[in-house]
C-alpha cells in the first residue's frame, strides 16, 4: 500500500473482508485520502495487520476521527488484548500518553472507579 491507488485497489479486492469493502465503496476522493492516511498510521502501529483487519469490523461501524485512538480503545477494552494486541509494544507508551485521558473521559472510567 505504497500509494493511494494501490490502497484503493487492495481495499476493493476480494482479499479484504466484506465489511471493509462496504465501508469504502462510497467514499469520496477526500474520504479515500483520509482513510488511506489513517490506515498508514494504523499499519505503522501494529505488528499484526491480520488482527487489525479483523478489528476493523467494529471500528468501521462507527464514525471515528483517529484510527490510532480506536486501536488504543480496542486494546484497553478487550479482556484478551494482552494475548493479541493491535499496538506494538514499542509504541504502547506513546499511545497511552497521547490517548489515555481521552479514553477515560470518553468511557467515564474515572467515575466508574470512584463509584466502586
Amino acid at each position: 500500500m505504497t500509494t493511494l491507488r494501490d490502497f484503493k485497489a487492495y481495499i476493493v479486492s476480494d482479499t479484504v473482508p466484506s465489511y471493509v469493502f462496504r465501508y469504502s465503496v462510497n467514499l469520496s476522493k477526500e474520504q479515500w485520502e483520509w482513510f488511506y492516511d489513517q490506515m498508514i498510521i494504523a499499519m505503522d502501529l501494529t505488528d499484526n495487520p491480520e488482527y487489525l483487519f479483523y478489528v476493523l469490523k467494529w471500528i468501521l461501524k462507527n464514525d471515528f476521527d483517529d484510527i490510532a485512538y480506536e486501536m488504543y480503545c480496542q486494546d484497553m477494552m478487550d479482556p484478551e488484548c494482552r494475548a493479541e494486541t493491535l499496538i506494538k509494544s514499542a509504541r504502547w507508551d506513546e499511545c497511552k500518553t497521547k490517548y489515555h485521558k481521552r479514553f477515560t473521559e470518553d468511557y467515564e472510567i474515572v467515575e466508574l472507579i470512584e463509584s466502586m
